[in-house]
């Protein structure tokens, strides 16, 4: 090992440091070996580094090595801008300690205000939480003590938390929280206009700024000039460049249903990932990436920031952004932790050449042409039977439907092995699975009735307009709920 960043040579907890090594921590990243003395020194920081820099750990192994674990109660809050990113931080966070002494909590939307509550009043030592949620718990239960010890803010994707829609939110915890708080802010991009503000809300604040040349070295850039339709250039690319998994960035949330079904009718195992969908359903579908069981997420935005995806071979972006921070965000899902990674820019008109170009001079780093022939679409689509299609069943978590019950039933019933079964969300009184269309076919030729433990079971497709319906449906109830 080198010395010169071994986590030995820094002030951290014994029980971090023996952690470490099972994580795979051997040498500190450049981020890291920057802040984690600053953060042991007590120092306010505005901390800008690219994404798969391994900024969570530049500030919660510091972070975690300061706490009193005499005291239970919540010493340090940790601000996010979304439920990915909570859970994803909170995860991170507990991992980096060796035993049970360590409490972190995560308190977000899509879920109860009273169960938001009990992760407050666990007072658990870290608070890893989306401001508005903590806004809105205050608001209905009284918990003064929540403030009472907190030592550390962190504001983790800081630029995003202090874009107009967020500024109420947080302006109301920083009036809560004693004056003599550390405060980090953390984030890929941080415009002049958000480093203003950070300065003006808090004083002495010092500034790491990490070069994305630096950290985008594992990357190799190429882009290709589309002359008709994306759609036939993306499979050609998918074909030439043999790319099996990668995450697929939409210009509009419209065209995702588009391209996932384009994707689904040429066999891939495909999935669209946006900000409308239940919050139980994108956890399956990310966890089921993750887990290699889908090829493509096809993506907003809102896949830009917080997620960590392991070794994500590609990123494919069907449409240029304008903003170069949407450019960097997206770009910086691959290529992370030190591996290797590709990035693919399909560049539609000269416009978006013109972008790509100036994304590039702030980078500083070199986008290759790469020539792909537009596929015949005519050729590569598959046989009916082997479509990838999204199922409602009848049945869910009130009739105490599992998993493994749905599973079993595709096995016996449908011919299917569980490398043909897709991903699973139970709701309350009906299911969802993608299957290949083979199986449908299969199950709604039965003649005798279809039973799942005992109960009678209807099957149907449910095209993905159908999650939009019913993702706004779930919104209108909860905003109806808050009014009564």
């Amino acid at each position: 090992m080198n010395r010169a960043r071994g986590f030995d040579r820094y002030e951290l907890h014994p029980r971090v440091l023996e952690r470490l090594p099972s994580l795979g921590f051997r040498r500190a990243t450049e981020v890291q070996h920057q802040v984690i003395p600053l953060f042991t020194q007590k120092k306010n920081l505005i901390v800008e580094a690219p994404t798969g820099t391994g900024k969570t750990a530049a500030y919660g192994l510091p972070l975690i090595s300061r706490l009193d674990f005499r005291k239970r109660s919540t010493q340090a809050l940790v601000l996010v801008p979304s439920r990915e990113l909570a859970l994803q931080v909170s995860k991170a966070l507990q991992s980096y300690f060796d035993g049970d002494q360590l409490k972190v909590g995560a308190v977000y939307g899509g879920v109860g205000l009273a169960e938001s509550f009990q992760a407050m009043k666990a007072s658990p030592h870290i608070l890893v939480a989306i401001p508005a949620r903590i806004r809105d718990v205050m608001a209905h239960y009284e918990w003064d003590f929540l403030w009472r010890d907190i030592k550390f803010l962190v504001v983790d994707e800081g630029d995003k938390l202090l874009e107009s829609g967020f500024q109420r939110d947080f302006d109301y915890i920083r009036e809560n929280i004693s004056g003599r708080v550390q405060v980090g802010f953390f984030s890929a991009t941080i415009s002049r206009d958000a480093e203003s503000m950070m300065r003006e809300r808090f004083k002495a604040l010092r500034t790491v700024r990490l070069s994305p040349k630096q950290m985008m070295r594992n990357i190799r850039f190429s882009y290709t000039r589309v002359r008709g339709k994306r759609e036939a250039f993306l499979i050609g690319l998918l074909t030439a460049q043999e790319i099996n998994k990668a995450l697929i960035f939409c210009g509009r949330r419209e065209d995702l249903y588009g391209i996932t079904g384009l994707l689904r009718n040429c066999g891939y195992k495909a999935e669209a990932y946006y900000g409308n969908q239940e919050q139980q359903e994108r956890l399956n579908i990310l966890r089921r990436f993750q887990e290699g069981h889908i090829d493509y997420l096809v993506a907003t935005d809102l896949a830009a920031r917080g997620l960590d995806i392991d070794a994500l071979p590609a990123v494919i972006n069907l449409a240029i952004p304008e903003i170069f921070d949407y450019y960097l965000h997206r770009v910086g899902r691959t290529g992370r932790a030190g591996n290797k990674g590709k990035v693919f820019n399909l560049v539609a008109s000269d416009k978006e050449r013109f972008w790509l170009t100036n994304h590039h001079q702030f980078i500083d780093l070199p986008v290759k042409r790469l020539p792909i022939e537009a596929a015949d679409m005519s050729q590569v689509k598959t046989t009916e039977d082997e479509k990838w299609i999204k199922y409602l069943l009848s049945r869910g978590k009130r009739d105490k439907i599992r998993k493994g019950d749905i599973v079993g039933f595709l096995i016996h019933n449908a011919e299917l092995t569980t490398d043909d079964i897709g991903t699973i969300t139970i709701y309350d009184s009906y299911s969802t699975v993608d299957l290949p269309q083979r199986a449908y076919t299969l199950l709604s030729s039965r003649e005798d009735p279809l039973k799942l433990k005992g109960k009678s079971l209807k099957i149907r497709k449910y095209q993905i307009e159908d999650q939009e319906k019913k993702a706004k449906a779930v919104r209108q109830l909860k905003q109806d709920r808050k009014k009564m």
